[in-house]
């Protein structure tokens, strides 16, 4: 789907859009069956005891075909190709469910905050399954706070975390969602998700990134052709490859 000149100024002035369904009803529903086999209390977990824990699942492209099929939909790479350019890498997707009653956090950070050594701006695209709102743990963003570029970030447990001193929480706005929309953002947003409150209210979400094809890391050098190409001079490739094996344990937790 292209974007509207208001959707491409409020991007870039703003680093961020919710540009409402882009899936159909049939692939939501697939989407979500595949997510909701993969995305379990069993399989992986973030927060912690105190707080509540949630299920968190990183590369869901990696254990299932129809996901995998996903990363190439055509509405998602005409976005990143008007927002990025022609020439575009696969750069990661996860899930995460804020369930009912996990007051844990993911505070204020940046994409880009996990990785080690500065990279350049990408593009995240965050797929509600379920309505999101403040109530059951829903996104906080600074706008504008993209145009300051990438910020130092500590390790927090798995968690890159910006200083609160860096935060100026007063310009916070919630980013809500209704199941199917489709939210865009750059890498160097400043967002965080807070705690779902709620006691029967999952808050669902499906993250794909995209990335230049010529991304690399500015302070190691290092080239991502571990990432795998999706659109070649414009034109969506027949199937993702990359240059490099992609090595998951290797990466972010």
């Amino acid at each position: 789907m292209p974007l509207t000149d208001d959707q491409r100024e409020a991007f870039r002035q703003h680093g961020f859009v919710n540009l409402g369904p882009v899936f159909s009803a049939d692939e939501l529903e697939e989407i979500g069956k595949e997510y909701d086999r993969l995305v379990t209390f069993d399989a992986q977990v973030l927060g912690n005891e105190r707080e509540g824990v949630f299920p968190y699942r990183a590369m869901l492209n990696f254990r299932s075909p129809a996901l995998k099929a996903k990363l190439t939909h055509p509405a998602l790479l005409e976005i990143a190709v008007d927002l990025l350019g022609p020439d575009l890498r696969f750069w990661w997707d996860q899930g995460i469910n804020k369930a009912p009653g996990a007051g844990s956090f993911i505070a204020w950070h940046q994409d880009n905050g996990y990785t080690e050594g500065r990279t350049a701006e990408y593009l995240t695209c965050w797929l509600a399954l379920d309505d999101s709102s403040l109530e059951n743990g829903g996104l906080q963003v600074i706008p504008g706070s993209h145009t300051a570029g990438p910020l130092p970030h500590e390790m927090q447990g798995p968690h890159a975390v910006i200083d609160a001193s860096l935060v100026d929480e007063s310009a916070a706005v919630p980013l809500d969602a209704r199941a199917g929309d489709l939210l865009i953002f750059s890498s160097y947003l400043v967002h965080q998700t807070v705690g779902n409150d709620t006691t029967d209210r999952q808050r669902r979400a499906w993250v794909v990134q995209y990335c230049r094809a010529d991304q690399r890391n500015e302070t190691t050098g290092e080239v991502y052709d571990n990432r795998a190409w999706v659109v070649k001079d414009g034109e969506p490739v027949d199937e993702p490859w990359s240059e490099r094996h992609f090595d998951l344990r290797g990466d972010r937790p």
